[in-house]
């Protein structure tokens, strides 16, 4: 079996990883007090200046989830240094050590926050974020061309799932608190992803052999609007909202007066992936569907 090294082991993708990949995988963890996980590596930052040296060895794979995202009171400088240079250093390392395959978790945000992207997209970075997670990407395929190592970069679309975080936990209490929502109107067209299907994926990607050398974009369907994905949040949590029929402008016009113009772009606009290489190349389908996903997010509510 296949010795895996995954960072950002306790994180939310993480973790569940950790779970499917049971004793052949080794955790990463900052702080080995905030994990039950048995099998772990200590490290406590990722940069260019990190040491893996004791932690490569019999590694077979390196699944690299650990980084900043992307949120306020980060610099350019720090983007840079953990998400594209501290990449690149274990990258480096790995590849000396002799390991067979690096997968990197990168974003869809590399191509842009708004629009219809497929493999042939052009890249388009608009935040410090996106481009440090881009320049990771270079980067890694210059050390795939100078090394035995195979790369495989995932562009995940937004990941949902019971103990999410961020925007998507942020719907949920907005579905728990208040009767009404504004998506009445919202027709846009939005791809997402599971926890449960992008694991499934990474592990794919991390064994199938046609992987190496490809970008993956991530999603586990046809895209949808955001009052189609609310009102599947509130069918799995047992919770009934009305749609109220708010016309965009006055939606645009309301995140601009509370100063988050992205949240209107995230909730309205299009963000739609269109991959083929996942069912041509590894003839990958999603593990579950989103109802099945969503019907673990009554448990969070009870």
């Amino acid at each position: 079996m296949k010795k895996y090294l995954v960072t950002g082991a306790n994180g939310y993708v993480g973790s569940s990883l950790m779970q499917k990949l049971g004793d052949n995988g080794i955790g990463v963890l900052r702080n080995a007090s905030k994990s039950s996980l048995e099998n772990k590596a200590i490290i406590k930052d990722i940069n260019s200046k990190t040491d893996w040296a004791n932690h490569l060895d019999g590694i077979d794979v390196v699944i690299h989830l650990a980084g900043i995202a992307s949120k306020a009171g980060f610099s350019e400088e720090q983007y840079n240094e953990i998400n594209h240079l501290g990449t690149v250093e274990l990258a480096t390392q790995a590849a000396n050590s002799g390991v067979k395959r690096f997968v990197f978790i990168s974003t869809v945000a590399v191509m842009g926050s708004v629009g219809t992207f497929n493999e042939e997209s052009e890249t388009n970075p608009e935040n410090d974020y996106a481009n440090s997670k881009l320049n990771a990407e270079n980067a890694l395929r210059k050390i795939e061309s100078e090394s035995d190592m195979e790369i495989v970069i995932v562009r995940p679309s937004l990941v949902y799932g019971e103990d999410a975080v961020g925007n998507f936990a942020l719907l949920q209490k907005l579905i728990q608190r208040l009767p009404f929502l504004p998506f009445g109107l919202a027709n846009n067209k939005r791809s997402f992803i599971s926890r449960d299907n992008l694991v499934d994926l990474l592990i794919t990607c991390a064994e199938h052999p046609k992987a190496k050398g490809h970008v993956f974009l991530a999603s586990e369907g046809p895209a949808i609007s955001t009052k189609e994905f609310t009102n599947a949040i509130a069918n799995g949590m047992n919770t009934k909202v009305v749609q109220l029929p708010l016309p965009k402008f006055i939606a645009k016009t309301l995140f601009k007066l509370i100063n988050r113009p992205n949240m209107y772009a995230q909730l309205f606009d299009n963000l739609e992936i269109k991959s083929t290489k996942l069912n041509d190349i590894l003839d990958w389908k999603a593990l579950v569907t989103m109802k099945q996903s969503m019907s673990k997010l009554n448990e969070i509510k009870q």
